[in-house]
């Protein structure tokens, strides 16, 4: 398994991290972003050189010029930037550094032949740990790139298989075309079989199945609809939608309601953007930034976004937890400010074989963050799990 990235004494190294930290998002941009560097000439051709090797479009400029008219993502992957840009990273060679980042940072994890669901849809995988583990797969929050879930990866992979993959039709740069991302399956059930396809590339027959925030409702349906590839699962602060009389955040239903008219056309979508990107923008914290707002980095990925999540955040899945008899752990917290922690006391009550757990703090975004800690009491669950629920083929 690639080691976490260690670069102390090497500018250079741990500039090329960051760099593949924003990628996916300055690849996502309609223009690739600028970049203010502080210093001379000579750092700001480093970072060409080093973002060149890395396939990470970028426009460097250096001088005077501050962060002063730049766009909100350009702001977003500066300030990532900006600790790494501050030692000599000029000093290193680009070759090196980018060799050594790409060795040992998370996408060492993706796996060079993606998934293929049902429908042709294809789906990045990342997998970590030992391949003949008891494996553990994690169905993360739609529409977010995978490496929100390096943490979780890395602290579950030394006793299991873990793998994850990223949503349909949002990181597959062949689906350019608007006409191609159409004639994807988008609801719950497609989502649900993607969990199959990535099992199947891996050849996992029988899995923990982890579901994060929106992942949950995959992750439950997934269960339902395939008992016998799903041993046990667990639901960590989930977005669940349980008939009207249930209580309801504000947040969530303002999500719901954005993202219904969002879903309506593209049209749509691009005059609503603004207003969803303003809402978020103050919610993110700044380590995650880059990832939590990928999925609006432009209005059609906006667009497919919603579609997307939309029917995960709709389905009411009230009639769901009869049909899964699996071990299950359903976890929230007290003071969550996204998902109502009502949402998940009443689904723990009705999954029939079910455990709560009840964090004193947490949200969608510390699920993230915070994995490292919370693996714990995920590993603890796993262990009580009887041997085979997890199996290979």
């Amino acid at each position: 398994m690639p080691q976490p990235p260690a670069h102390d004494g090497r500018p250079a190294t741990a500039l090329a991290h960051a760099l593949l930290d924003i990628r996916q998002l300055a690849r996502a941009l309609p223009e690739p972003p600028r970049v203010h560097v502080p210093g001379g000439a000579a750092r700001a051709r480093a970072l060409t050189a080093l973002a060149a090797r890395l396939g990470v479009p970028l426009r460097p400029a250096h001088g005077p010029e501050g962060p002063d008219g730049l766009g909100v993502f350009e702001r977003i992957i500066g300030r990532h930037l900006a600790p790494a840009l501050a030692g000599p990273v000029e000093a290193e060679p680009p070759d090196r550094a980018a060799r050594e980042a790409l060795a040992t940072g998370f996408d060492a994890f993706r796996l060079a032949e993606d998934a293929i669901a049902p429908d042709g849809a294809r789906l990045p995988v990342y997998a970590a740990g030992d391949p003949d583990a008891p494996a553990v797969v994690l169905a993360s929050a739609c529409g977010m790139p995978a490496r929100l879930c390096e943490p979780w990866l890395r602290a579950l992979a030394p006793h299991h298989r873990v793998v994850t993959w990223e949503t349909r039709g949002l990181f597959d740069p062949a689906l350019r075309a608007p006409a191609d991302f159409d004639a994807l399956g988008r609801d719950t059930s497609a989502q649900a079989a993607d969990a199959g396809a990535v099992m199947d590339r891996l050849g996992i027959r029988r899995a923990h199945l982890m579901g994060f925030c929106g992942g949950s409702v995959v992750a439950l349906q997934a269960a339902a609809d395939h008992p016998d590839r799903v041993g046990s699962l667990s639901l960590w602060h989930g977005a669940y939608e349980l008939g009207p009389d249930r209580p309801k955040l504000d947040h969530h239903r303002n999500i719901q309601a954005l993202m219904a008219a969002a879903a309506e056309s593209r049209d749509t979508a691009a005059a609503v953007h603004g207003v969803f990107l303003s809402t978020l923008l103050g919610s993110a914290p700044p380590d995650v930034a880059h990832l939590v707002l990928h999925p609006f980095a432009a209005p059609e990925l906006f667009y497919r976004y919603c579609r997307v999540n939309g029917p995960v955040t709709d389905l009411d899945v009230s009639r769901l937890p009869a049909a899964v008899p699996q071990p299950a752990l359903v976890v929230t917290s007290e003071d969550d400010t996204t998902a109502h922690p009502e949402g998940s006391v009443e689904m723990a009550r009705l999954l029939p074989n079910a455990t709560l757990r009840v964090e004193p703090h947490g949200d969608h975004i510390s699920l993230f963050t915070d994995g490292a800690r919370l693996a714990g009491p995920a590993l603890d669950f796993l262990s009580r799990i009887p041997a085979g629920a997890a199996a290979r083929d």
